[in-house]
């Protein structure tokens, strides 16, 4: 039995050895250093971050819209993005405090990052209260160990799956793709009424007294991008059946005020899929009429904002940039293509990022849940939104206390 101990002993301790020599085989994450395609056009993959824009904007003023995307996001999803970013760019933030919006539970909040003589306000849309009864209706699909009334074994990581991935975060999708996603529409509607200079309330949009912003960036994460290209639309829309000619040029000016679109997992291509508007437009191919035709309508309204209000005195102005960030192994993450832009290249430029927001496994596998929902915990990205890319620049040596996990919002492993 001694021998027999010995044996085993030295079997583990070979094991342990082999696998300490093997680990980088083992797990790796090809896109720790994210790979940045060089747009189509064959020009600079160079794009502004965030406080970048700063240096360029009429007057130094800044406005951000970001809006989160599908599974519940409790209101300290706000804290946790400003503080990290405040974290990497060493500066301090500032609550400008919030509103209602809509009537549903969504909320506006507005903060502010200061960074040296640098500072940019962003405004936070934060939209689960909407789907919270819907969620509550599932809860008889989770285990008894977790409070629901579901008696029957499942294996841990599929549990694990069906509470998180499906019941708190594809419910977001499926609602809003029919009509109980109508009041995450109009809080959106709202959301980027408010960052083109006018006015939301529940669904409409007040353009008569709008102050449009000298520079505007959109930030998204997941299912929001699809919200802020419909919401584009949408708001046009309104104003337009409005047939107040003052509200519809300041709606031009806001609109033509974007210059930096960041998609964090962009999602587009296949929600468009569960319905498509009605065919192809002038605007839009035929080839699109089906998939990413919201892209391509929203980027075909945004052209028309910049061709109705250039720049005071006549100065070139800057294609607007979409940044979409995605990892190979986000089952719902969709690169953009220049196709989206339909026939508007001039305006625009796409930038696609390739990250890793997770490790893959013997090359089979990376963790689907982690590969969609770490974005927003990729400090790389993070670094990204914050101050840009230029080409040819070393990679930051970013704080280790950046990395964090994100199932705390998707609710997995919490009982």
């Amino acid at each position: 039995m001694a021998r027999a101990g010995l044996w085993a002993a030295g079997l583990l301790i070979v094991a342990a050895a082999v696998g300490i020599a093997l680990y980088p085989r083992v797990t790796r994450a090809p896109y720790v250093t994210p790979v940045v395609e060089a747009p189509a056009d064959g020009n600079t993959a160079a794009f502004p971050g965030l406080l970048d824009l700063i240096a360029t904007a009429p007057g130094g003023t800044v406005r951000v819209l970001w809006t989160h995307g599908m599974c519940s996001h409790p209101p300290s999803w706000i804290d946790d993005r400003v503080n990290r970013l405040a974290a990497l760019v060493g500066g301090s933030r500032q609550s400008l405090g919030g509103r209602a919006i809509g009537t549903h539970g969504a909320t506006l909040r507005k903060e502010r990052i200061v960074a040296g003589a640098r500072s940019v306000e962003i405004a936070f849309l934060s939209w689960s209260a909407i789907t919270e009864p819907l969620k509550a209706s599932l809860t008889f699909d989770e285990s008894t160990a977790f409070g629901g009334d579901f008696p029957y074994e499942r294996a841990t990581l599929n549990r694990e799956l069906k509470r998180g991935l499906v019941n708190n975060c594809l419910v977001d999708v499926v609602a809003y793709a029919g009509p109980n996603g109508d009041a995450i529409r109009r809080a959106m509607i709202d959301a980027v009424c408010d960052a083109v200079g006018g006015r939301g309330s529940d669904g409409n949009c007040d353009m008569a007294e709008a102050q449009p912003p000298g520079s505007l960036a959109l930030v998204t994460e997941s299912l929001g991008g699809k919200m802020l290209f419909d919401a584009i639309q949408l708001v046009d829309a309104i104003v337009q059946a409005s047939r107040d000619q003052a509200a519809i040029e300041r709606l031009s000016r806001g609109l033509a005020a974007a210059k930096m679109i960041y998609l964090l997992s962009n999602q587009v291509p296949l929600l468009d899929s569960a319905d498509p508007p009605g065919g192809a437009t002038r605007e839009t191919p035929v080839f699109l009429s089906r998939v990413g035709i919201s892209v391509a309508r929203a980027f075909a309204l945004l052209a028309r904002a910049r061709d109705r209000s250039p720049p005071a005195g006549g100065a070139p102005e800057g294609p607007l940039t979409a940044v979409a960030f995605s990892d190979p192994n986000d089952l719902l993450s969709y690169r953009l293509v220049p196709a989206y832009l339909g026939d508007h290249p001039r305006h625009f430029r796409i930038v696609n990022v390739i990250v890793s927001n997770a490790a893959t496994y013997l090359d089979y596998v990376e963790r689907p849940d982690l590969a969609h929902c770490v974005y927003a915990w990729n400090p790389q990205v993070l670094a990204m939104l914050a101050e840009g890319h230029k080409p040819g620049r070393p990679p930051r040596q970013l704080p280790a206390s950046l990395s964090s996990s994100c199932h705390g919002e998707i609710g997995l492993g919490r009982r």
